[in-house]
């Protein structure tokens, strides 16, 4: 996108549509309150590939521009019922929902098989997130607890540690309950019943509310593990590149760490929200503890919203794939999601030259329209979607592994709400 939109909401939400000529496409509220929803085709050039913008039509236009899947006809479909049952309200989450619950229905075998797979880790996510939570706490309060050890425990260890002893577990688990019970002033039965509920809302930014560097635990620390990991490479690649390549990697780069810093800031506003006793002390304050962990998520979503493509397009080249690397860059210059108004505001201390993203863009664009042709986009669509018809077989052939991994999960959980209820003396 060669535009500098003002708010996420102007920018749209990205649908997810596998066809290929709308695989980018956005949808956003439209002006006029009564009117339909709006579609964006990103930077689109036209036919003579001379000049390049966002091209908006109306969403419902979608399949007279183009033909689509049977999968992505009912994904429209469904956008289109939301324009009335919810108002017209969209998000990142929101959509991500949409699109698993049309995988499950009208997907093919492969879209049937990851959307279950998904579904299936959603559900670890939380217990996961329950524990790597409760271990913030106990890393919060290891100066009060008096036990060095506590500054590096996590849900992994957690986990670790059940696997060698639940009993050694269970008193790890009632020294922490005890603690957080006395510095937030709440019984052991709310603090249980809290954490199930701040485990669920906060689930899928979980890694990154908790700084866990594994990025394993909610879907969108995931995304921002691809995103990073992502980074990390072209900012390597580019070192041996020719000047003009490293001049694309830097605007990249920019807008990348653009993003990354914005949700890292939203997460860490909060994680210093879940350690302050004040969001605990009254009914009311908890309630707005939940609300703002809500809109916080959905701004964390945003941010990271269409990264993933483009992550899983460069992941599915080699390191030998030289030439189709320096030709991404240019794809990834050409479709990555600009950052907002709101964005560069909040950011462009940390990220010098942020403010300068935009015009420095629309210059190697116009300059670089020479790297662009549709048979490398093609050519990565293919890569893309053959990895994930790779990803699908894989995810039906571990079912049997993630029930046992669920059943594990449910033990530890079992494990740790027991030793929170726990009313006798805790070591310590």
């Amino acid at each position: 996108m060669t535009i500098r939109y003002k708010s996420f909401e102007e920018r749209g939400v990205y649908v997810g549509f596998q066809t290929r000529q709308v695989e980018l496409c956005r949808t956003r509220m439209p002006k006029a309150e009564m009117d339909d929803f709006e579609a964006l085709i990103p930077n689109w050039s036209g036919h003579d590939k001379t000049s390049s913008n966002d091209l908006v039509m109306p969403f419902m236009d979608v399949p007279r521009w183009c033909s689509l899947s049977r999968r992505d006809e009912m994904l429209h479909q469904n956008v289109e019922i939301r324009r009335t049952n919810t108002g017209g309200h969209l998000d990142p989450i929101m959509m991500r929902e949409i699109r698993l619950e049309i995988d499950q229905s009208f997907g093919t075998d492969i879209d049937k098989n990851l959307a279950a797979h998904e579904l299936e880790i959603a559900r670890t996510d939380i217990q996961n997130a329950f524990l790597e939570i409760l271990a913030m706490f106990g890393r919060s309060y290891a100066d009060q607890i008096g036990i060095e050890e506590f500054r590096r425990v996590d849900h992994i260890v957690l986990k670790t540690l059940a696997e060698e002893s639940h009993d050694a577990l269970a008193r790890l688990i009632r020294v922490l309950a005890r603690t957080v019970s006395r510095e937030v002033g709440m019984t052991r039965e709310l603090l249980q019943e809290r954490l199930d509920v701040l485990s669920t809302f906060a689930a899928p930014i979980c890694s990154i509310v908790t700084h866990d560097q594994n990025r394993d635990v909610g879907y969108l620390s995931r995304q921002l593990g691809m995103l990073e990991t992502m980074h990390a490479q072209i900012m390597a690649f580019s070192e041996t590149q020719a000047q003009e390549v490293r001049e694309a990697v830097h605007v990249v780069d920019l807008n990348i760490r653009t993003f990354a810093e914005y949700a890292k800031a939203r997460a860490l506003h909060i994680q210093n929200a879940l350690l302050s006793e004040k969001s605990f002390v009254s009914e009311e304050k908890y309630r707005g503890l939940l609300d703002m962990v809500a809109q916080e998520r959905i701004k964390i979503s945003y941010a990271l919203d269409g990264w993933a493509g483009h992550a899983g397009r460069w992941m599915s080249l080699g390191e030998d794939d030289t030439s189709e690397r320096v030709k991404l860059i240019g794809f990834i210059l050409r479709e990555m999601p600009s950052p907002t108004a709101n964005v560069e505001e909040e950011v462009g201390e940390r990220v010098r030259g942020a403010s300068n993203l935009m015009s420095l863009r629309r210059r190697l664009v116009k300059e670089m329209h020479s790297w662009m042709d549709d048979t490398l986009d093609e050519a990565l669509y293919k890569r893309v979607m053959d990895g994930r018809e790779d990803q699908g077989k894989g995810a039906g052939s571990t079912k049997k592994g993630a029930a046992r991994k669920q059943q594990a999960s449910a033990d530890i959980s079992d494990i740790v709400k027991g030793a929170i209820a726990y009313k006798g003396e805790s070591p310590v």
